[in-house]
């Protein structure tokens, strides 16, 4: 009998057939490995290009910025394979936060994309302004307030507006003496223990203050001398140094109701009076200041904002919001104005921050606080507005809120989410023993005056 022996045989075929299978998993991972690194490579040079489109494009915002800062605004384009995005973002009126992001696609499901962000500063304008941007943006939780700190300037003294600048703190005050310091200078660097500096009195008391350079420009109470400048230079000891009184008006209504600086003027505005309510002056020599042009309002000008040439007004006028060309302060045009729903509800306050515009009105049937587009001054459009059922007295924005301070008796200060103009919803309040009378920002700080004793508080996040 034969035997054939065929163990050995099928051993041998066994390890050919694992051989060739290893071989096949090692050329199929070869093949894997060698896609992989190809991919690898092409999103690195994508990735380069895109960089250099990045670059190449933060380089034209920023010498757009420099032509023309207040049109420098959202953008897109396409370059071959790439999607070119500029992402403008207000901060406050002179600065911007800029983002330049190139993006591509790899595939239909996945995208890439390089960001360069920056923030640029309108420093022609920044410089015109005095100085006075407010700084940073918002910390912190905005929805649970609280006080870091307060004054009190004692019986009889109520605040009616407050400017601040690098934690300086400049208050105008109606005083129930008229020989009483209607001018306060507080320290507030440490904001949990702000203190008085100095005061001085002015005359029969002020409605507004806005501070520029080394001068504060005070709106005063007296018919004849409505603007009064005050040179604050050593805040120990500020020095009155100019007393002027308006051109060609007259009457109980001709007192200092707003002020606002830029570029060398002041810009002031009075109660309906006999006359002019709108007033333009040279105070590039603070000591001799000069009357330069004036424009009848009709009405009390409650609030006044500068901008490119163009004077905002908060009025008492059926039309509560007033704009006016004053590129050429001898003779002043009318552009525009708005007719809110309602004739009672005056302007009282206002806020620009890039073509948006905030206007505060007193309280009436119709809604209080309104967000409007100016990037047409001869259209404006209301794009919002909230039922706030009282005073707006101050109003500002910072990033997606706004502050108002109002005369509601269980929440003055008020915080509102404004993202959407069109959804304007209450983030938070805060309650005063007073009316606010006006409100300012700086670095996640809002400083509220108040109409008592307790006449600044400063307000913080947690």
């Amino acid at each position: 009998m034969k035997v054939e022996l065929i163990g050995d045989k099928g051993q041998s075929l066994l390890e050919i057939l694992i051989a060739l299978g290893i071989i096949a998993l090692s050329v199929s991972s070869a093949v894997a490995v060698f896609f992989s690194g190809r991919s690898l490579l092409i999103d690195a040079q994508m990735e380069n290009l895109a960089l250099n489109i990045a670059r190449q494009e933060y380089e034209l915002t920023k010498a757009a910025a420099q032509i023309n800062f207040a049109n420098l605004t959202n953008s897109s384009s396409t370059s071959g394979d790439f999607i070119k995005e500029t992402i403008v973002e207000p901060i406050d009126s002179y600065t911007k936060r800029v983002t330049n992001r190139v993006s591509w696609k790899t595939n239909p499901l996945r995208t890439q994309k390089v960001e360069l962000n920056t923030i640029l500063t309108d420093w022609r304008n920044f410089s015109q302004s005095g100085g006075d941007t407010g700084g940073g943006g918002l910390t912190g939780d905005w929805k649970r307030p609280v006080t870091l700190g307060s004054i009190d300037l004692g019986a009889g003294n109520s605040a009616t507006g407050l400017d601040v600048k690098n934690k300086i703190v400049y208050l105008s005050v109606q005083a129930s003496d008229a020989k009483k310091p209607d001018f306060y200078i507080v320290n507030a660097t440490d904001g949990r223990h702000p203190f008085i500096v100095s005061s001085i009195n002015t005359g029969p008391g002020l409605n507004a203050v806005d501070v520029a350079n080394n001068y504060a420009y005070v709106a005063n109470q007296d018919i004849n001398a409505q603007l009064q400048i005050i040179d604050v230079s050593n805040i120990n000891s500020p020095l009155l140094v100019s007393s002027f009184k308006l051109n060609n008006v007259s009457g109980n209504g001709a007192v200092g109701q707003s002020v606002f600086y830029n570029n060398g003027k002041i810009y002031i505005g009075t109660k309906k009076a006999t006359g002019p309510e709108f007033h333009i002056i040279d105070v590039s020599n603070p000591t001799n200041p000069l009357e330069l042009g004036a424009f009848e309002v009709n009405a009390d000008v409650n609030d006044i904002y500068v901008k490119n040439d163009i004077a905002y007004l908060a009025t008492s006028d059926n039309e509560e919001l007033i704009l006016l060309d004053v590129s050429h302060p001898s003779n002043i045009l009318k552009i525009s104005g708005y007719n809110a729903p309602g004739d009672s509800e005056d302007g009282k306050s206002l806020w620009i921050l890039g073509n948006k515009l905030y206007l505060g009105r007193l309280i009436g049937g119709n809604n209080e606080f309104h967000i409007f587009d100016i990037s047409t001054s001869t259209a404006i459009l209301d794009l919002g507005s909230k039922d706030i059922a009282a005073n707006v007295n101050g109003v500002l924005t910072r990033d997606y809120l706004a502050f108002l301070a109002t005369d509601d008796p269980n929440k003055e200060l008020q915080i509102w989410e404004i993202s959407n103009p069109a959804n304007i919803n209450l983030w938070a309040s805060f309650n005063f023993p007073q009316v606010a009378t006006d409100i300012d920002y700086e670095d996640n700080l809002v400083y509220v005056s108040v109409r008592s004793n307790d006449a600044l508080r400063i307000i913080t996040s947690q």
